[in-house]
């Protein structure tokens, strides 16, 4: 049996809501020291969001637009892929390399277990 995305996850994940101004999550990203925040779906039937680096550089550096005027969810990504903690780790590797991402939220049904990355996912080849 293969190493599982249970066994490499981060699952301390630092959540925040979406109508958060920008700034408010961005100081949260700095002060935890983590390099994105996930945004929990608001009902049934509503998806998982995530705030990464990436986002706030595309979409309000790049963009040239005012952190003090934005709110999570308007840079945010969503929905964001999911995975459940079974997958097998190469699995999740190829599911990230071929959709161009650097982390997955991870999920059992609706409830959030915890959150790996690429990173995660290399980490763990040296612990073997």
């Amino acid at each position: 049996m293969g190493v599982r995305v249970r066994d490499v996850m981060i699952r301390d994940v630092v959540t925040i809501d979406g109508a958060a101004p920008l700034m408010e999550g961005l100081d949260l990203m700095i002060k935890r020291s983590v390099k994105s925040l996930v945004i929990p779906p608001k009902a049934d039937g509503d998806a998982f969001g995530i705030l990464t680096f990436t986002d706030i550089a595309r979409k309000v550096i790049a963009a040239d637009e005012r952190l003090e005027m934005l709110n999570i969810f308007d840079v945010m990504t969503k929905p964001c892929i999911t995975v459940a903690e079974s997958l097998d780790i190469r699995f999740a590797a190829r599911m990230m390399t071929t959709l161009s991402l650097s982390r997955l939220i991870v999920t059992d049904g609706k409830t959030l277990q915890g959150i790996v990355s690429m990173t995660d996912l290399v980490r763990s080849l040296v612990s073997k």
